[in-house]
């Protein structure tokens, strides 16, 4: 019979009512920029800006649930993919910093690091970035601001990644 295979349990409409107000909770927590590029429908969005402007932790959960069920009635497969793109975007971007933040403790601790990174990035003005490590050796040693070892940061992510 039909019935029985197009039947779901209660308990199996429960776990995915509460993985889909989970995947609410996880799509509020994104900028405005990130959850306007979902293209919602308006009383989704409505939904999750009110969300962000709740402070109460009951009345958050009781917004989760209802945006939960605004969610259950649209198709979300795109909604899926697109936050898989996100992460994905944000644990390249992590790799990325966490590589140009070994090269810059590299640069600060060896100084064979800069022939080497020279070397991988021809590129790279090498007076630019000697002149950044040297102000920011200074500034570490007379207890100043790290203005120089972001700096070093910033122009490392502009060359290298």
């Amino acid at each position: 019979m039909n019935d029985d295979e197009d039947f779901i349990s209660k308990t199996e409409q429960k776990k995915d009512s509460k993985k889909i107000q989970a995947f609410g909770k996880k799509i509020c927590a994104l900028s405005i920029d990130e959850i306007n590029s979902f293209n919602f429908e308006e009383d989704i969005l409505t939904a999750i800006k009110e969300y962000k402007s709740i402070k109460s932790n009951v009345a958050k959960k009781r917004q989760t649930q209802y945006l939960g069920k605004l969610l259950r009635a649209t198709d979300l497969t795109n909604a899926y993919f697109q936050m898989q793109q996100l992460e994905n975007n944000s644990k390249i971007e992590m790799r990325d910093n966490h590589k140009i933040e070994t090269w810059r403790t590299r640069l600060m601790s060896d100084k064979d690091a800069l022939t080497e990174l020279i070397n991988q990035h021809p590129t790279i003005d090498i007076q630019k970035i000697r002149r950044l490590i040297n102000n920011s050796s200074r500034e570490q040693k007379e207890s100043k601001p790290p203005k120089s070892f972001r700096l070093i940061f910033k122009y490392l992510k502009e060359h290298i990644i």
